[in-house]
Formats: structure tokens, C-alpha cells, sequence
């Protein structure tokens, strides 16, 4: 069974090798000071489903990592193609350790 230590190490093997910033099971991925960019929390969640054999069904990765502003500032957007700001809700690693404990995304 998956406990909060085997998640802490998975992560910090594969973003923090250099334990560069401090990481507990309440870090987020998504806000804070170690916040990922959305490419880098896509390799994160992938590599997460894939290792510990989750069921990815119901997790919504825009909640996480919306959609962000492109080089173009909105006011010279039409209003259609206008990207709203939206902040990422927190992504904890025990989100992440009760997930893989229930093997399915238990949260959304």
C-alpha cells in the first residue's frame, strides 16, 4: 500500500533531486513559491497515474493549471478569444498519497 513517504520520494526523485525547496505532504504543485508551469505538471501527472497505477478518471487538469495569457494583452484581443484569469486551486501531494491509497482521483 502507498503511504504519504512513498509519494514525498517518488516526488522529490523526479522535480526536486537537488532538494532545493522543502517538501512535505501538504506542498502544492499548483500555488505557493514551487508552483509548476502547466508542462511541467502534465509530465507530473502522467508520470503520478502511470507509477502508481491510479484511475485517472475525474481528475480536471485545467482546475489545476488553467488555461494561461498569451504574449497578446487581452484589451487588444477580440472578446472572443479573451483568456479569463483564473487562479489554479491547490494540487497537495496527499491529495496526490489518498488518491493512490483508493487507487482513483478522489477529488473534483
Amino acid at each position: 500500500m502507498v503511504n504519504d513517504s512513498d509519494i514525498i520520494d517518488w516526488y522529490n526523485a523526479g522535480w526536486n533531486k537537488k532538494r532545493k525547496w522543502p517538501v512535505t505532504i501538504d506542498t502544492s504543485l499548483t500555488t505557493g513559491r514551487y508552483a509548476w508551469v502547466w508542462e511541467t505538471g502534465e509530465e507530473i501527472m502522467h508520470s503520478y497515474f502511470r507509477t502508481f497505477k491510479v484511475n485517472l478518471a475525474g481528475f480536471n487538469f485545467l482546475k489545476y493549471w488553467p488555461d494561461e495569457k498569451g504574449l497578446i494583452p487581452n484589451f487588444l484581443l477580440p472578446e472572443s478569444l479573451r483568456v479569463k484569469s483564473i487562479e489554479p486551486a491547490p494540487l497537495t501531494l496527499r491529495m496526490l498519497a489518498q488518491s493512490a491509497k483508493a487507487s482513483k482521483w478522489l477529488y473534483d
